[in-house]
């Protein structure tokens, strides 16, 4: 999962339908918080669920005053918020979170490996792309930060990549995959649910999961935050 920024009603729904999907290890690509009302519960679920997180730009924002200069003035916006909202250990865990993780041969960060936060892969070319697969080892990196469920991969040194739809797709085990993991908490495709994917090592396949949870909750609490309006637009229909 990924880019679940401070949406924890989001996050208790995609947490409720990992339960009785068999999952037996959670993964964030980052940017638990920002634009979304709820920085300290998505923190202080990500710590008690022992969720293995990496760190987003966002992320990096509430300690890297360069980064949080860099943002746009929405996301900038939102963060300097989210500072008055969070408490001291949800800050203090921020600063833990690694910029990129490797397990069971996969590898995950938060922009693009290897160890990228905050540069958009929908910006690089197309040889741009092809070079981040010599950026990692294993067969698949997991990213997120675009907020958009997308697949990446090489046949015969020939790039292909578009978007991942609901439902499950078989990857080729002899090919080597990024795949964009959406986002839970602020999707930006249209499609007003809550995104993420379960991997299954055996069967090599990709299930993407779109959740459904209670929006006007959220929007209504950005407001009432004083967050920007664009941040409830996003989640869906005012």
């Amino acid at each position: 999962m990924s880019d679940i920024h401070g949406n924890s009603v989001a996050l208790n729904s995609v947490l409720r339908d990992i339960e009785v999907s068999g999952v037996d290890k959670i993964i964030s690509t980052g940017d638990l918080v920002g634009y979304g009302p709820f920085p300290n519960d998505v923190v202080n679920a990500v710590i008690d669920r022992k969720i293995t997180s990496t760190l987003g730009n966002h992320d990096l924002a509430t300690f890297d005053m360069d980064t949080l200069i860099d943002l746009g003035d929405t996301a900038n916006q939102s963060i300097v918020i989210t500072l008055d909202i969070m408490g001291a250990r949800e800050k203090d865990y921020l600063t833990t979170l690694p910029k990129a993780i490797d397990f069971r041969g996969l590898h995950f960060v938060h922009a693009s490996p290897k160890e990228n936060v905050r540069g958009y892969i929908t910006n690089k070319s197309e040889n741009e792309i092809k070079n981040l697969f010599t950026k990692f080892d294993g067969g698949i990196c997991f990213i997120g930060h675009t907020h958009l469920l997308a697949e990446y991969y090489l046949e015969n040194n020939e790039l292909r990549h578009g978007p991942l739809s609901e439902g499950v797709v078989s990857l080729d085990p002899e090919k080597r995959y990024i795949i964009n993991v959406g986002s839970v908490g602020q999707p930006r495709d249209g499609i007003y649910k809550a995104k993420y994917v379960i991997f299954d090592e055996e069967d090599y396949t990709l299930e993407s999961r779109f959740v459904e949870y209670d929006i006007k909750k959220v929007q209504r609490k950005i407001f009432d935050l004083g967050l920007p309006r664009k941040n409830a637009e996003l989640l869906g229909p005012i």
